[in-house]
């Protein structure tokens, strides 16, 4: 990981606005199958800022979930970079203990399925995400507690995973992505084993954490339904991607 990023404007003192949370600069990957090579990504470029919601969607093959496992960094790219809150990321990682400690301390994650431990209840399954930072007990307990009153889930804190439902699982799954609270948060299909009606509710969740928390929240999803939710929603084709105005919002569709 390199030191921070500065632009030219702001070595000459010029007031410049934050970076993006996540930004992705010409990304490419590259895998080896038989005697072919297959590009997942061709040149992907974007940037997801503060408070933004975006939709990530295209059909299967597309690179959807390599592009969130590279903007996630759990896979590195085979060219191009990637940036989080303006520092960049170096592969391969020197220290790759100091890399999972970043990525710890400023990305969350949420999957398909919730992946919930089943013997612990729903506020010890968040407090162990913040124990695993050295958080004692009694204080991790005490604030995942508080982040499940947060999502509504204040009277669930003592049930088992078979106790809850599947959108409950799925907020209890998003309350431990957010114990560290972390400046992005990647979601993979996290509707998928819901309901439209609960898958939405879940979608909306993100929308409030992104507004409230002022995190970047980028979602993979098939759910065509579901594109009223986003800010703007990224279409990937070919390993390419294209942004999609939505709500109205003029201009025209780039390609990158």
């Amino acid at each position: 990981m390199s030191d921070r990023v500065v632009s030219p404007a702001v070595a000459r003192g010029a007031v410049a606005s934050p970076p993006p949370v996540l930004s992705i600069r010409d990304v490419q990957r590259l895998y080896r199958s038989g005697d072919t090579t297959v590009r997942a990504l061709d040149g992907v470029s974007l940037d997801i800022h503060r408070g933004e919601v975006v939709g990530i969607s295209g059909p299967s093959g597309s690179g959807k979930s390599t592009l969130l496992l590279i903007a996630g960094l759990l896979e590195p790219p085979s060219a191009g970079e990637v940036l989080i809150d303006g520092r960049r990321v170096s592969y391969p990682a020197a220290d790759l203990d100091r890399l999972r400690t970043f990525r710890r301390n400023h990305i969350g994650f949420i999957f398909q399925k919730a992946n919930l431990i089943p013997f612990l209840t729903a506020v010890e399954n968040v407090a162990l995400a913040l124990e695993i930072d050295h958080v004692p007990p009694r204080a991790a307990r005490a604030y995942a507690g508080a982040l499940l009153a947060s999502l509504d889930l204040g009277h669930r804190l003592d049930n088992h995973p078979s106790r809850l439902s599947g959108g409950e699982q799925q907020r209890v799954a998003v309350a431990r992505a957010l114990a560290n609270a972390p400046s992005l948060l990647l979601a993979d299909e996290p509707t998928a084993a819901l309901d439209s009606v609960r898958g939405r509710q879940v979608l909306q969740l993100f929308r409030e954490i992104a507004r409230t928390r002022q995190a970047a929240v980028a979602v993979v999803t098939h759910d065509q339904r579901a594109l009223d939710l986003f800010d703007r929603t990224i279409e990937l084709s070919d390993g390419r991607t294209r942004d999609v105005a939505m709500h109205g919002t003029p201009g025209a569709a780039g390609t990158h």
